[in-house]
């Protein structure tokens, strides 16, 4: 997984070159779904620092995050996530991002996600304390 810094699109553009370990099996040589799960809401979670009223520092979780598959896609091909932060609203982040084929562009996720910003950290989850 790398940035994908040639990419002058909106918002932040990662590559995910296909690998045998992220197909579904070795038989089904198609990316796993939680494969692309995982680089869209990690990707989703990246673009967030990008907006314009993102806080430097604000610790985030995601919250809710919804992915429609419209096609499978083998592993020999190497995927593009883009997403972008729609808009900030006092602590919720939404965004939207894109999964697609490198090579020609077919769109193969969709996905929309929210993120609650400044959760706490450093809590001692033994005691609940700070």
């Amino acid at each position: 997984m790398s940035l994908d810094e040639n990419d002058l699109g909106p918002g932040i553009s990662v590559l995910l070159p296909g690998h045998p370990r992220l197909a579904v099996d070795e038989i089904d040589q198609n990316f796993h779904t939680g494969a692309i799960l995982a680089i869209i809401d990690n990707t989703a979670g990246w673009c967030i620092r990008d907006h314009p009223d993102y806080v430097e520092g604000t610790s985030m979780a995601t919250l809710d995050l919804r992915v429609d598959f419209l096609h499978a896609v083998s592993v020999s091909q190497t995927l593009r996530v883009r997403a972008i932060c729609e808009a900030i609203d006092d602590n919720v982040a939404f965004v939207r991002a894109t999964a697609e084929e490198l090579e020609n562009g077919l769109i193969i996720a969709t996905g929309q996600a929210t993120f609650m910003l400044g959760t706490p950290s450093g809590l001692d989850v033994t005691t609940g304390l700070d």
